[in-house]
């Protein structure tokens, strides 16, 4: 999971909950989610103070859909082991208030970096997008190829892969993350609500908004956007950034009205209303994405790099059948054409990357969470009192 934004972190915070000899002092609220929270925390055993983690819980008022949606994130995420994937560590709280206790990645979600770059005029480099994109499909291909512990293919599909779920760590390693919208043919999932579409629209797939049959080339289509973007500077469709925006406008107000409670009946009200003009709001960009061609591909992908053109054709090909057999495939073929741009270019070279880019702006703050590094506090108290 992604830094907090800027800031200071206080000395000490309130303990957020306590299991043991282990309690989990709160540092600061990272973002809201669509049910929830994200919130940074230090763990501390016994009386030692111990690493930073996010803790993800379920807002109050939160439906039994959303808990086990939750559940089914804890079933699906506990079974990933992958050094692409940020991890699950632990579930604490109650049954009835759960916290899930995930990785923290000291670094810069990727829509920061994308928001800085266009702010700088500074573009991300080829080699990068190239880096990026192997990481990320090496994680997926984990993914997709996921088993039960009998051993059943798990048909998992992310179905939200976009750069607000991409991580890229200080030491230049990239993450995936978020895992709270996953498909997969788990026993007793939890089926996604017909008039929902999972996942960032931006970089959904046409077979996702037509909610047809899905498998691991669902997410590659959504990676080859992603890269697309960082590639650009723009997403694959246009208005795709407005759309985000006013689509997490509506939900935070959807939020605030259905925290009011079944009982009050004008929050109730206001909560459908919105939920009609979300709907609304989506309608024609879904149809949009849904009316993509082989040759809108072709055109958007025009003034690409010679080499990557191709692979990115592929991948963004409408029809499922026209893509990459798997993301290990559009690995290979993003890992071949970076080995051909040469010099080599890896954690190091990403880190140096971004450290640049994020030196090119010192005074510029995107709209979104801008992460950076949590000292701790003994480091802190140093800086402080530096002249």
């Amino acid at each position: 999971m992604p830094s907090p934004p800027p800031g200071p972190p206080p000395a000490s915070g309130p303990v957020l909950l306590q299991s043991g000899h282990t309690t989990y002092e709160l540092i600061r609220p990272l973002e809201k989610t669509w049910h929830g929270e994200l919130l940074l925390a230090r763990r501390h055993f016994d009386k030692t103070s111990g690493d930073y983690v996010v803790l993800k819980r379920l807002s109050r008022d939160c439906r039994e859909e959303d808990y086990r949606r939750l559940m089914e994130e804890v079933a699906v995420t506990s079974r990933l082991h992958h050094p692409g994937i940020a991890g699950l560590h632990d579930v604490q709280g109650t049954t009835g208030d759960p916290y899930l206790v995930l990785e923290h990645v000291e670094g810069h979600r990727l829509d920061s970096l994308l928001e800085l770059s266009a702010l700088t005029g500074r573009a991300l480099s080829e080699a990068f997008a190239c880096y990026l994109g192997v990481e990320v499909a090496d994680a997926l291909h984990h993914a997709h190829e996921l088993t039960s512990e009998e051993g059943r293919w798990l048909r998992l599909v992310h179905r939200n892969v976009s750069p607000l779920t991409l991580v890229v760590g200080r030491r230049g390693e990239v993450k995936l993350t978020d895992f709270g919208t996953v498909w997969s043919t788990l026993p007793g999932r939890q089926p996604t609500e017909d008039d929902v579409l999972p996942g960032n629209l931006a970089y959904s797939s046409p077979e996702l908004t037509r909610k047809g049959m899905l498998d691991g080339r669902t997410d590659q289509f959504s990676l080859g956007a992603v890269l697309f973007h960082v590639l650009t500077g723009r997403p694959l469709v246009d208005g795709a950034e407005r759309l985000s925006l006013e689509m997490r406008e509506l939900r935070r107000r959807m939020d605030e009205a259905q925290a009011l409670g079944p009982r009050d009946r004008a929050g109730m009200v206001l909560a459908a209303d919105l939920k009609t003009q979300l709907r609304t709001l989506t309608e024609g960009f879904v149809q949009r994405i849904r009316a993509l061609s082989a040759r809108d591909v072709a055109e958007a992908t025009r003034m690409l790099p010679t080499g990557l053109r191709p692979l990115l054709r592929k991948s963004l090909a409408p029809r499922r059948s026209d893509r990459y057999a798997s993301c290990a495939e559009f690995g290979h073929e993003l890992r071949m054409h970076l080995f051909r741009l040469g010099p080599m270019y890896g954690r190091p070279e990403a880190e140096r990357e971004v450290a640049a880019l994020v030196r090119a702006a010192p005074r510029l703050r995107p709209r979104g969470p801008l992460p950076r590094r949590v000292a701790p506090p003994e480091k802190r108290r140093k800086r402080d009192s530096s002249p």
